[in-house]
């Protein structure tokens, strides 16, 4: 059992974007914060909390330390994009302080929209992140062809010109294509492509793609 921490630590699922997907609660705790940690995309939400906030980088060995040391004597928030069980650093703290020093608040994930906005359900799709990860496109490939429905977040390097050609390099190209981008947010907007003409999409912002057979 992982030693007790003074304050529990907090942390918020942030959703897709925009603020009005956060729940009433997670808002709540928020403004209770004496600390927040997140990126500076999710601390420009909470510009108007009165809390020291802290933005986050890469090296979260020494993110979870300070964490922790901000714990000791302030009530410290997290603030993950999406749900923090969903492809978050969520899990990093959990299993570094233990899940009874921390208080876990669920989130909308943009994958959720994602299949809410083009009208179909998701307890039966397989899900991938290539975000931020080396290139595992022959891992997505292999999910493509055991599922009917895959959920694929994306980044600039593993994007969707690298899916389509790993799709019709594996003669997939019968597949359905959904690209959702900047879900919540002024700019969002839905587009189904086939795998050919997917190639010459061009997208902006943050995305999520959807694969489905429909046969």
């Amino acid at each position: 059992m992982a030693k007790k921490l003074v304050n529990k630590i907090t942390i918020v699922g942030c959703g897709p974007g925009s603020k009005k997907y956060i729940t009433g609660y997670a808002r709540q705790r928020i403004k209770k914060a004496d600390a927040i940690i997140g990126s500076r995309r999710l601390l420009e939400l909470f510009s108007d909390v009165e809390a020291e906030k802290f933005v986050i980088n890469k090296n979260y060995k020494l993110l979870i330390t300070r964490i922790i040391s901000l714990s000791r004597s302030n009530n410290v928030v997290v603030l993950v994009s999406g749900d923090p069980g969903f492809f978050s650093y969520a899990k990093l703290i959990i299993d570094k302080v233990g899940v009874e020093n921390c208080e876990v608040i669920p989130g909308i994930s943009s994958v959720q929209l994602a299949f809410a906005a083009i009208g179909k359900t998701w307890n039966d799709a397989c899900f991938v992140s290539l975000h931020g990860r080396k290139a595992e496109i022959s891992t997505l490939i292999k999910k493509v062809k055991g599922h009917s429905k895959v959920a694929v977040l994306t980044d600039n390097t593993n994007n969707l010109k690298l899916i389509a050609n790993g799709l019709l390099n594996e003669g997939l190209k019968d597949r359905k294509i959904y690209i959702c981008e900047n879900l919540s947010l002024d700019k969002e907007r839905i587009r189904e492509f086939d795998v050919l003409s997917a190639q010459k999409a061009r997208i902006r912002g943050l995305n999520v793609i959807i694969i489905l057979d429909d046969e």
